[in-house]
């Protein structure tokens, strides 16, 4: 037998207790934050921990049911999550507009919140310039395309971010950026999630065919998903590679001595993103 319909104010009182009791825990949810800045102080990067926001969104995500839709869930999560990181540090982000374009800009407001510092600067590489001299917490720049500028050749060294998320979490959640993707900068260690991508700079002694490259890739125990290849000033690739690898990992040692290979440079990891698909189910 289906529920009997309640009186529409009873309704809204309910709606208005409901209301009541999330207002009660978020507040309770920032006292406890508060409790944690007096134990540790704050750091140069909020409490930004993309590997363990990633689990969170996805156990969220799992745990979801009922007509409210998945993305607009974690759209107040990010909100909420962005916020008490802020709370806990500087956390300046700054985002790639090349050319006037906003895409990066609104990926990261959606990703990172409308609360706190955020600007813009006209190339990646200025951006990861911004976050090397920790003149910003955060950087976001787009996913490189073929022949572009190969700011990824920067990324090494003591001082240099590293990749540590992609943007969207979930894919085409954003519609003015047209299904381009994002990458996070931080000076941060990137923890595992489970179902994470890595990214190497590969530079070759000698130019080889996408199809060579994927081979000494495979060979080596690497799964690619995606390549970008610069030609100047010698051959050198980005790749995405499936799974959490790091330089000391046996597939990116094995890949390094071989004779085609010059040098792999491991410049980070992130936890895949959600599909559309998923987050409508």
């Amino acid at each position: 037998m289906s529920e009997a319909i309640k009186p529409l104010e009873e309704v809204r009182r309910e709606i208005d207790e409901i209301d009541a009791a999330l207002h009660d825990l978020i507040m309770r949810r920032t006292r406890v934050v508060e409790q944690v800045i007096a134990a540790k102080g704050t750091t140069n990067t909020g409490n930004f921990i993309p590997g363990r926001e990633i689990k969170v969104l996805r156990g969220l995500m799992q745990r979801h049911e009922g007509a409210f839709p998945r993305h607009a869930l974690i759209r107040m999560w990010r909100e909420m999550i962005s916020v008490f990181a802020a709370m806990q540090g500087p956390f300046h982000v700054v985002a790639c507009a090349e050319e006037g374009d906003q895409g990066c800009w609104d990926l990261a407001r959606d990703h990172f919140g409308s609360h706190d510092k955020m600007s813009t600067l006209a190339t990646p590489r200025e951006v990861v310039a911004r976050v090397s001299s920790d003149e910003a917490a955060i950087g976001v720049v787009p996913v490189p395309a073929e022949d572009g500028d190969a700011w990824w050749r920067t990324m090494g060294g003591a001082v240099a971010p590293r990749i540590v998320a992609r943007l969207p979490f979930i894919e085409g959640s954003n519609a003015r950026t047209g299904g381009v993707g994002a990458y996070a900068l931080a000076k941060l260690d990137f923890d595992p999630t489970g179902d994470d991508r890595s990214l190497l700079v590969v530079e070759t002694e000698t130019e080889l065919s996408r199809a060579g490259l994927r081979s000494l890739l495979t060979n080596s125990g690497l799964n690619p998903q995606l390549i970008v290849t610069d030609r100047r000033d010698g051959a050198a690739h980005l790749i995405e590679v499936d799974g959490f690898i790091q330089a000391e990992d046996e597939p990116v040692r094995k890949l390094a001595d071989l004779e085609e290979v010059r040098s792999v440079l491991a410049i980070g990891a992130y936890g895949v993103p959600v599909q559309t698909s998923e987050a409508e189910a």
